[in-house]
């Protein structure tokens, strides 16, 4: 296990404050942290001259020559950490994540002693780790199976099926094996489409660690793609790609699953935003969802 080299990697668009936060956060890891690839997205913020002035030896800075998004910066992390590192595995989060010193090695700890891995992730708490659950990374459990967790004395983990980018962790053979997250998502829903991926053959599995801690600092703690209750109009426009996201996952996996997906979430979406009582700026998320969806579908 001593021998476990690691890549972290953070995507970044003019945040610098929390960048600072999580690159210390990660620089304090306590053990297997070999490199940490930061991809700027063209930030103008001061990012990129506060970069460059790091002289940690693990640190490698990528500064794309436009705004790749969230989707897009993944895309090239990862594609740098297979082509360019040899590391064990990657270990991906946003710029406002902020791992405890030992989320990598509790992760590494129960990756290295079970088979089948397809990722694991950090239980994530939102501002703080003694604050509530980060509603927005909490992940869905594999159907039938988290029960048993519930009944095994010191489980360290539960399966799950999907996760978010807040500090989740790939091993290389996996990546090499269902390739890379879908850069032209450009932002929201790359994550799950890509750990869905990463365990889609039911042999692999995905972990929430119970003992690996991460803190999202997000300036709201919503639910994943609620945008019923979401008032911040500076991020209403990235519901456009939620919904189209959504329904380009569905198609990826089935009909089924688009069926299932165009009725809970365009339809269902559509009429509570038209029906619900109280809800701000309700044609214009209305015109979000049908646009979203309809893009996702032609």
């Amino acid at each position: 296990m001593s021998s476990v080299n690691v890549t972290a990697a953070i995507v970044t668009y003019n945040r610098l404050d929390l960048l600072k936060e999580s690159l210390a956060a990660v620089l304090a890891q306590t053990a297997y942290l070999t490199h940490i690839l930061v991809i700027n997205n063209q930030s103008t913020d001061g990012t990129k001259e506060y970069l460059d002035s790091l002289t940690d030896p693990r640190l490698i800075v990528i500064h794309a020559s436009e705004n790749l998004g969230g989707a897009g910066g993944f895309n090239l992390a990862v594609k740098q950490f297979i082509t360019a590192l040899t590391d064990d595995y990657v270990w991906l989060m946003d710029d406002d994540t902020l791992p405890e010193p030992t989320a990598l090695e509790k992760m590494v700890s129960f990756a290295t002693t079970h088979a089948n891995i397809g990722f694991t992730q950090s239980q994530v708490r939102w501002r703080d780790v003694k604050g509530p659950a980060a509603y927005m990374n909490v992940v869905a459990p594999r159907a039938f199976y988290w029960q048993d967790a519930l009944i095994t004395p010191n489980n360290p983990a539960i399966e799950v099926v999907n996760s978010t980018f807040v500090s989740v962790m790939i091993p290389r053979e996996r990546v090499l094996a269902v390739g890379l997250p879908q850069k032209e998502y450009f932002i929201w829903g790359d994550d799950m489409e890509y750990t869905n991926r990463l365990v889609a053959d039911e042999i692999h599995k995905g972990y929430l660690v119970l003992n690996s801690l991460a803190v999202h600092k997000s300036k709201e703690n919503l639910l994943p793609g609620d945008i019923i209750t979401d008032t911040d109009t500076d991020r209403m426009w990235r519901y456009d790609y939620e919904y189209r996201n959504r329904i380009l996952t569905a198609r990826r996996i089935g009909k089924k699953e688009l069926i299932k997906t165009l009725l809970r979430s365009g339809i269902r979406d559509l009429l509570k935003v038209l029906l619900k009582g109280n809800v701000a700026y309700r044609g214009k998320k209305a015109g979000i969802i049908i646009r979203g969806t309809w893009r996702g579908l032609f």
